[in-house]
């Protein structure tokens, strides 16, 4: 591992989904967890780099730096800024080739977990995370969203594995924004309603798909159930069984769907949506999972879902203080807006394929115009737009 050969492997869907992968080899959400840091880290060895954002290492200044030293670890800091693009995996990369860890710890949100897990990927050396935020599945996934410098969606790739140890402390979790826990609630809710759409047309699906897509109902049911008192608990800052519910519903449960369903329980029309948004000039302060949530909606709308099915949605929307449309994420809704998102969306890999294929791009531009009508009108008519 880690030789001057960089891995060149098939990274792409088609080659992932040969193999199933149900999570990361090992995961502990605990607050006593950097006690154990030395039995945790030192059976991959004793030369690291720490990847991360500025205020991701802050948060976790006073635990892991010093809990890597007395374990005897020897670690540089690759300072992340920006999108999980080829320029920074690029970087990261120039660093292992020059450091020659025996791991990367990839510490703070997806974009930044991603970076590492792509650069740990292509030096062929063992990745661990560490999420400061539980805005999405990515600490656990084997799944990594690339984007440009500039935030715009390009492509998904697969590692061969997922991540080899997660670490999460419920704690940093607790002191970080509460939006960023709502953002991983509407990015994990997403499994359901893409996997219940993308299951029963697909010709390719397994009794694997058929566990993910009855785990994806249990983790809706749970995020239901703990999601409110789970937010409150960060605006407390407080750590909460609640809270540490929703921490393994969003990155550990999640990424298990992802992974068991990669052939028919997928990303569909609700991230298709979101990388969509990412086309529109001001979409990059949205949070993943509010784009994500927009995405559902439009989702329903597009399929014609029963209107109990909306109703249920928009209804825990509002307990989560969400508006799924345009004026409630601050952009501009114009025709050139609609259009921009909505050929993004069909245009998208997983949109081509059984039963997604069939959604034209004019379909799409009515579903995105039906929501915001639907939505200013109270909600009371739905049917006629």
């Amino acid at each position: 591992m880690g030789g001057d050969s960089i891995n060149m492997q098939n990274l792409s869907l088609e080659e992932t989904i040969k193999y199933v992968k149900s999570g990361p080899a090992r995961y502990r959400n605990d607050t006593k967890v950097w006690n154990d840091i030395g039995n945790l880290l030192t059976p991959y060895g004793i030369r690291t780099i720490v990847s991360g954002g500025t205020k991701s290492r802050k948060s976790l200044e006073n635990e892991l730096f010093p809990a890597l030293t007395k374990a005897g670890i020897e670690y540089k800091v690759n300072p992340f800024i920006g999108e999980c693009s080829m320029k920074n995996v690029n970087k990261l990369l120039g660093m292992c080739k020059e450091f020659r860890p025996n791991y990367l710890i990839g510490v703070g949100g997806g974009k930044s977990i991603d970076t590492a897990k792509f650069a740990a990927e292509l030096f062929d050396i063992p990745i661990i995370t560490i999420p400061t935020i539980a805005a999405t599945c990515a600490a656990s996934s084997n799944q990594i969203i690339v984007y440009s410098d500039t935030g715009e969606y390009l492509k998904n790739i697969y590692p061969k594995t997922n991540p080899e140890l997660v670490i999460v402390d419920p704690t940093v979790i607790a002191n970080a924004p509460a939006e960023y826990l709502v953002s991983g609630i509407f990015d994990s809710l997403a499994k359901w309603y893409e996997g219940s759409a993308s299951l029963p047309g697909s010709k390719n699906a397994d009794i694997f798909d058929d566990m993910a897509l009855a785990v994806a109902n249990m983790l809706k049911s749970k995020l239901f159930t703990y999601s409110e008192a789970a937010i409150e608990s960060v605006h407390n800052k407080k750590v909460t069984q609640e809270l540490i519910n929703v921490i393994n519903l969003n990155v550990y449960t999640a990424s298990t769907v992802q992974a068991l369903g990669i052939k028919a329980v997928r990303n569909g029309i609700a991230h298709a949506v979101q990388n969509g948004i990412t086309t529109l000039r001001g979409s990059h302060y949205i949070t993943h999972g509010e784009k994500v949530a927009y995405g559902i909606a439009v989702q329903l709308m597009v399929l014609n879902s029963p209107i109990k099915d909306i109703s249920e949605l928009f209804e825990f929307y509002d307990k989560l203080q969400f508006n799924p449309t345009f004026s409630g994420m601050k952009l501009e809704f114009n025709d050139k807006n609609i259009l921009s998102v909505a050929q993004k969306a069909v245009s998208d890999v997983l949109m081509k394929t059984p039963p997604f294929h069939v959604i034209s791009l004019d379909m799409m531009v009515k579903a995105i115009k039906k929501l915001e009508k639907y939505r200013q009108s109270n909600q009371k008519i739905y049917r006629e737009f």
